[in-house]
């Protein structure tokens, strides 16, 4: 027998209100029919829980800390059973660090972290923390990390696969990222678009016959996948500037993108994911590769529904 589905959410440690994070990951746990999980870190002897400085009674304020975090976890988790969620809330007493983080999820066994994205003075949208990227380096398993902002139903989703590493190494990374996205937009109710970049400025690809050749392998790969032709989009520049240019001008609500063994997202995490991840403007799929197990299982669809509708 399969077990369940196991999605984890990381709570922003000094949270006490609601965050559009956890909203993301209730809708996302009942539309794919699979308990939530969500873990509040408070370190009871860190420098969040000290209280000002100078406080005559520390260990006061750290157990009036706990006691907000419960009392946050035991109505947030309220309110999503009200909405059909099964929400299994805890409050771990250790160091909200990548670290602490990535080793919980390993404990736990969990198959997908979500995580809120932070926002960052003088951008307009919010993007990866330099904890965020190293929880996705270290993290033993993918890892969602949602914009702020009014919660909506998934309608676009777009994933980026890459054709030119495709052709040299045969690989089946992006069939593994693609069908993760696929069993994910099903869930959602999302229609699922799906971009690659030819890299027109590396060297040798200025051959136009090797760009029909990448172009025709783009349309078989997305064929084999049951993509419209409508939601394809191949389209030549630099692979970072060209992804963020089509998202901000075709705005989605989720780019899904493969996070090692990936052109796009190697295993160091470099310059050209930075660029993409930091500059989506939509919430982001970062799927760890290789996938022993799809992050999203193929379980019984059912559209989201908001407590709103």
């Amino acid at each position: 027998m399969i077990r369940p589905l196991r999605l984890l959410f990381l709570a922003p440690f000094s949270q006490v209100t609601h965050c559009p994070g956890l909203e993301f990951a209730g809708d996302l746990a009942r539309a794919l029919g699979v308990p939530l999980h969500i873990a509040a870190f408070t370190d009871p002897h860190g420098a969040e829980s000290a209280g000002p400085v100078g406080a005559e009674c520390p260990d006061i304020v750290r157990q009036s800390l706990l006691a907000l975090r419960h009392k946050w976890l035991k109505d947030e988790s309220a309110r999503l059973q009200e909405r059909g969620v099964e929400a299994h809330p805890e409050v771990v007493c250790a160091s909200s660090s990548a670290a602490e983080y990535a080793a919980y999820a390993h404990r736990f066994k969990a198959d997908l972290i979500l995580k809120d994205m932070q926002a960052r003075p003088g951008v307009a949208h919010c993007g990866l923390s330099p904890q965020d990227w190293e929880l996705l380096s270290i993290s033993p398993v993918s890892v969602l990390y949602v914009q702020p902002g009014p919660t909506q139903v998934p309608g676009r989703f777009l994933v980026a696969i890459d054709m030119e590493f495709q052709a040299k190494a045969g690989d089946s990374d992006n069939h593994s990222i693609i069908e993760a996205a696929k069993h994910l937009a099903s869930a959602c109710g999302a229609s699922l678009h799906v971009i690659s970049v030819y890299d027109s400025d590396a060297p040798d690809q200025g051959d136009l016959s090797r760009y029909d050749a990448r172009k025709q392998a783009f349309d078989d790969f997305a064929s084999a996948h049951g993509i419209a032709r409508e939601h394809r989009h191949f389209i030549p520049g630099a692979p970072a500037n060209a992804i963020c240019a089509y998202l901000q001008r075709s705005p989605y609500n989720l780019l899904v993108i493969g996070a090692a063994n990936h052109h796009l997202l190697s295993s160091g995490i470099g310059l050209t994911a930075e660029g993409i991840l930091d500059n989506a403007g939509c919430s982001v799929l970062a799927i760890k590769l290789p996938v022993e197990a799809a992050p999203i299982q193929a379980t019984e669809p059912g559209a989201i529904r908001h407590a709103s509708s």
